[in-house]
């Protein structure tokens, strides 16, 4: 399920951590439903996040602290694979319509629309993505509890990435043997650095190939791609199915 939500701002200025504002929406709009029990469901559970979201900002201009919008508004596309979680989240969302939020620098978000977006499902075994949100490859170190971030512009990237994203798919209950042949390449595909929680995370923006069973590349294209889903990274776009574009 994906869900387009349409804000108006106060005025024009995010910090650049700006996804920490939209995270802070979504535990307000969880805490504002049912008691708050989907709050804890979502937030204080060790489960995996099945969810991701893009933020689509209006011709932005950055400077190191903060960004410049060209127009008083954003959006933010919410997607998920589960059927139950979209729905939670969109009452949620619902509820929250009109109402001012606070946000950084002196502004003030409102959200005016929220809405349904339609999906294509993949038919075939391959497809071109396009990021929407940085792909975000996370290596964590359990003894030392310590993460390192991997880009394209590692030359062990596709590798790397493609054991991380097949544990998560074992994780998310995906069969070994269904996801055996899992393969994915970047194409034209860079390295980006993103401020997130007083941290700089070394990502990919770009088109990737996907080789995959089509119900492993559906989940992805819902769910999302990769590390740090759940705050804002890993949301792709299909671009293609069945080979890579002219």
């Amino acid at each position: 399920m994906k869900i387009l939500l349409r804000f108006y701002l106060q005025n024009n200025k995010l910090p650049i951590d700006y996804r920490r504002i939209m995270l802070s929406f979504f535990k307000r709009s969880l805490s504002d439903i049912a008691e708050g029990k989907y709050y804890e469901k979502y937030y204080f559970t060790p489960e995996r996040r099945n969810f991701t979201f893009a933020v689509n900002l209006p011709m932005p201009k950055f400077s190191k602290t903060e960004i410049q919008l060209g127009k008083n508004q954003l959006s933010i596309t919410f997607s998920t694979a589960d059927y139950n979680t979209g729905c939670i989240f969109m009452s949620a969302f619902i509820k929250q319509k009109d109402k001012p939020i606070p946000a950084p620098l002196g502004n003030e978000m409102k959200l005016v629309s929220v809405n349904l977006v339609p999906e294509k499902n993949v038919t075939s075994s391959s497809a071109v993505v396009k990021m929407l949100s940085p792909l975000c490859i996370r290596l964590h170190k359990a003894e030392n509890n310590s993460d390192r971030y991997i880009s394209v512009a590692n030359p062990d990237f596709t590798e790397i990435a493609k054991q991380v994203i097949k544990e998560q798919l074992v994780e998310s209950g995906f069969d070994e043997k269904l996801i055996s042949n899992f393969e994915i390449k970047p194409l034209n595909a860079k390295k980006t650095v993103v401020y997130h929680y007083k941290n700089y995370i070394e990502c990919s923006f770009g088109s990737f190939s996907i080789n995959a069973d089509k119900s492993v590349i559906n989940y992805l294209l819902k769910s999302g791609i990769g590390s740090r889903k759940s705050a804002g990274f890993g949301f792709a776009e299909l671009l293609s199915e069945g080979g890579e574009p002219n």
